[in-house]
């Protein structure tokens, strides 16, 4: 499995970096974590070099809010002759569902036609259980606290993708034995950020209870500098006996797949 960020930041796009995307590349399977303005990336030769041969793509969504969901309405200019399957949590894992919050952005007036006019096939599942199957990757889900609500998402035994929550213990036993954890940290410190977000002693803590061997820090602040994120990166590291990575957009990350 290999993992390419596509776009790091939360809120707003700053510093060179994009809002939420990470394309994951499995030797069936392309798969988008999130869809943030990082989809753009999708543009570039060395990203669309991993994209062949691939006959669909999935999108796998975390939540609504708009630095996770602004890239669905690039797909027709970056995708736009194979199909798109959008898998996007629903009731009652989150408050919204997923057919109006999708229609919603990509419809007039906000964009000039609806979702099922698009170039593409595009079809959305709905996530209202534990886990469902991408072809032989087993995905696992679970319920966070976030304005909204959002989901943390497990592929197989390789990686935990979380983001947009506060610190909750239970993020350890969705993360337990994955190779790595993706997890936000919006500030440094101890305790919880503002607007359902997580700090970076909490998130240590947590990665050290899982026992993953690596620890990705995401959803950066848009006011963090290269710096700060350094810094950021160098404190988790105090905290956690994982390998600490700092994720540099369209960089490949090889995974090992144990559970697909």
């Amino acid at each position: 499995m290999r993992l390419v960020p596509l776009g790091t930041n939360g809120y707003i796009p700053t510093h060179g970096r994009q809002t939420m995307c990470f394309l994951v590349r499995t030797e069936e399977r392309a798969i988008l974590l999130d869809a943030g303005s990082g989809v753009a990336r999708l543009f570039e030769p060395a990203v669309r070099e991993l994209l062949d041969g691939v006959a669909a793509l999935d999108v796998v969504l975390s939540h609504y809010h708009l630095d996770h969901v602004i890239g669905v309405s690039y797909l027709p200019g970056v995708w736009p002759e194979k199909p798109v399957r959008i898998w996007a949590p629903a009731p009652p894992l989150v408050e919204a569902d997923p057919a109006e919050a999708l229609c919603r952005l990509v419809h007039p007036p906000l964009f000039p036609v609806s979702l099922p006019e698009l170039p593409m096939r595009v079809e959305v599942e709905r996530i209202v259980g534990e886990s469902f199957d991408l072809g032989a990757l087993t995905v696992r889900v679970r319920p966070q606290e976030h304005p909204g609500g959002s989901i943390g998402i497990r592929l197989g035994d390789a990686l935990t993708y979380v983001t947009d929550t506060v610190p909750d213990p239970l993020t350890a036993e969705l993360a337990a034995g994955t190779d790595l954890l993706l997890h936000e940290v919006w500030k440094g410190g101890d305790g919880q950020a503002a607007h359902g977000h997580s700090t970076a002693a909490a998130v240590a803590r947590l990665a050290e209870k899982a026992g993953v061997r690596r620890l990705m820090p995401i959803h950066h602040n848009p006011q963090h500098t290269a710096a700060d994120l350094e810094d950021l990166a160098a404190e988790l590291a105090r905290g956690t006996g994982a390998e600490v990575i700092l994720p540099v957009e369209g960089t490949v990350y090889e995974i090992p797949e144990r559970g697909a």
